[in-house]
């Protein structure tokens, strides 16, 4: 138990471990855990002396159980066995000052500086000393602010003090006045320049300030003095994770997990850096690995549940949150257990459950809108209106600058009937944020259900052109069939074409495509009034116009040549040729010609002649009556729908 007077510096244990606070909408937040920085900082010290030892063991053993009055009598049966024992007359004084008898301690530490003068290396004070051992004894009974005050007074005394510079700067640590705990630590550091510990505690401070750089610079100090130190190791790799260098984090916590291989932090550490790297499956055995070696590390179950669900595995990321929660209701963690777990329910079409536990979520923190908001969701999935819409006007009372909270509000009210309140709530959320697709297109859809249909085509248009498939469907519907607009077949051509590209296969594409696929076959058998036909070829001039605007394939062709060159080659072969297909489709003769060169001589790179793809295309402008398609075709082997094919052909022929 002697503190001061000796050679070895105190050790302290500090480890940083981060644990996000995760949500689905997803961003990961990082915090620091430590162990109390206080707490092992000041260790007993034993020596051999046979029974005068044993005694002095005995009474080291009954001072950390707090029986000072039995940990006394030892250590004065350690001195009278061994009469020059000074180690037994410090301690005895530290015991003494920990009941409070400060003239005991004093009296015993003044025995001790007799018998042995050099173990005041540094010629403190004895008064200091008093001071500062107090201060140990008092931190030891968990009094952290009664021993910095010793500690201060012990500065007073003698400001030269490296251990009362160093407990201060570990209680500032704790009290989270890092600034403070820097000036402390340096002071401490100028004194004894080479202490391991403190140049440890010092970055713990420079973290806690978000002074990267430094804390940096503290901690690769600390490996110069303690090579191969697995927590500094792990230290730097927590750091580099909060600084985004997840591959050196990960280089080393390897290095910390090399040293001590069951280092539960560091496989922490470890985990966190791949989640944040992108290796997700990589990050589930690290967290596996930290559940393995401790089963109840409640952030790990917190991550791993977030790595499962970033895999689609919303099952398993329940398991694991649920798991947590029954293991540690009382974690410091167990909110964000709880969200997330309702957000996996919620994934799983498990509603019930999930609004149970958002439930939890706002009963614990009334003041997070996110909760809120969720619990409306899931209430919305049960069709519980009335309490849906409770729970969102909460949410935006809470947050009302976020657009996202009056948009949800708006399909609540919709839900229940109020369209006059969903329209407004609607209107606020595309005040917010006038780039906000959904919300323009569910203002758009509640003003036409009303008959408001004029003033519903600005915010479907602005939807559709925002990407909206259903926006662009919709106005494609309205425009051909003059709902109350004006009817355009152009427009509503154009509409289609937008909604039915990409390689989404839906209602709204099959719809688009079997509608413009129409316009082709009625056009190549001249069905049309020439007014018709004007429309029709208008359209699909505005449709070829729009795919040179935007498409990534360009065609050149020069004047009466039939073998148009490809602009931007260096693209994917696949891309190239699905744009050429779009724009093929829209009775584009060069893009055409392109497709038939491609599917008789094969295309540039791996594409052989007759390649099924286009093989499709063909068959289906065949089917839909064109020329080239029906001269293409007609030498194929026939399959089954060849015959609707040969139909087609045959009456173009007619």
């Amino acid at each position: 138990m002697r503190d001061v007077g000796n050679q070895k510096r105190p050790k302290i244990v500090l480890i940083i471990m981060c644990a996000g606070l995760v949500s689905l909408a997803m961003l990961l937040c990082a915090f620091a855990l430590a162990a109390d920085p206080l707490e092992g900082s000041f260790p007993l010290v034993e020596e051999e002396f046979d029974v005068a030892e044993e005694h002095l063991r005995l009474g080291v053993d009954f001072f950390l159980t707090d029986e000072l009055d039995v940990a006394i009598d030892e250590f004065r049966e350690a001195a009278q066995q061994q009469p020059d024992y000074s180690d037994a007359y410090h301690n005895l004084g530290v015991a003494l000052a920990k009941t409070g008898n400060l003239t005991g301690a004093l009296k015993a530490w003044t025995e001790a500086e007799r018998l042995d003068p050099e173990g005041m290396s540094l010629g403190y004070s004895l008064s200091a000393v008093v001071a500062y051992n107090y201060g140990v004894s008092l931190v030891r009974a968990g009094k952290i602010v009664e021993a910095m005050k010793e500690w201060q007074k012990a500065l007073r005394i003698q400001s030269h003090f490296p251990e009362a510079h160093y407990g201060l700067g570990l209680g500032f640590l704790a009290k989270q006045n890092p600034a403070v705990a820097t000036a402390h630590l340096l002071s401490a550091l100028s004194l004894a320049p080479d202490w391991a510990q403190a140049h440890m505690a010092l970055g713990q401070a420079y973290y806690e300030s978000h002074e990267y750089a430094l804390a940096r610079q503290a901690w690769v100090k600390v490996l110069a003095l303690l090579p191969g130190d697995a927590r500094t190791y792990a230290n730097l790799g927590h750091l580099a994770i909060q600084e985004g260098n997840y591959q050196e984090a990960i280089d080393f916590v390897h290095q910390a997990i090399a040293v001590q291989p069951d280092f539960v932090h560091a496989h922490f550490h470890l985990g966190v850096a791949l989640l944040a790297k992108g290796e997700v499956q990589a990050s589930v055995d690290a967290f596996e690995q930290v559940l393995a070696l401790d089963a109840r590390f409640i952030p790990a179950r917190l991550l791993l549940g977030e790595a499962w669900s970033r895999t689609g595995n919303w099952a398993q990321a329940a398991q694991s949150w649920r798991k947590g929660i029954q293991q540690d209701p009382f974690d410091p963690n167990v909110f964000w257990l709880h969200a997330n777990l309702g957000m996996a329910l919620t994934a799983v079409g498990h509603f019930q459950d999930a609004r149970k536990e958002f439930e939890w979520v706002v009963e614990e923190r009334p003041e997070w809108a996110e909760g809120w908001s969720r619990l409306g969701v899931s209430l919305m999935s049960e069709r519980r209106w009335d309490e849906a819409v409770l729970a969102l006007k909460t949410a935006a009372h809470l947050r009302p600058h976020l657009a996202n909270q009056h948009f949800t509000l708006g399909k609540a009210y919709a839900g229940q009937g109020e369209l006059a309140l969903a329209l407004e709530a609607f209107r606020e959320a595309v005040r917010i944020a006038p780039n906000f697709v959904a919300a323009q297109f569910h203002l758009g859809i509640v003003l036409r259900a009303q008959n408001q249909v004029d003033e519903a085509i600005e915010p479907l248009g602005l939807a559709a052109e925002g990407g909206s498939r259903e926006a662009q469907g919709l106005l494609a519907s309205m425009y051909v069939n003059g709902h109350g607009i004006d009817r355009n077949v152009p427009l509503a051509m154009l509409w289609w074409s937008r909604s039915g590209r990409g390689a989404i296969s839906d209602t709204i594409t099959r719809t688009a495509q079997n509608q413009l696929s129409q316009l082709r076959r009625r056009l190549h058998q001249q069905q049309f009034t020439p007014t018709e036909q004007q429309d029709v070829v208008t359209g699909f001039e505005m449709i070829r116009q729009d795919l040179a605007n935007h498409a990534p394939v360009q065609l050149r062709g020069k004047t009466g040549s039939k073998n148009p060159s490809v602009v931007n080659r260096e693209l994917p072969q696949k891309t190239r040729l699905r744009w050429m297909v779009e724009r093929a489709l829209a009775m584009d003769t060069l893009a055409q010609e392109k497709l038939r060169e491609w599917f008789v001589q094969g295309m540039d790179g791996p594409m052989s002649p007759h390649q099924d793809f286009l093989q499709h295309y063909w068959v289906q402008v065949a089917k839909e009556g064109d020329r080239q398609g029906c001269e293409l075709i007609h030498n194929l082997t026939p399959q089954e729908n060849f015959s609707v094919v040969r139909q087609a052909c045959q009456s173009l022929s007619q």
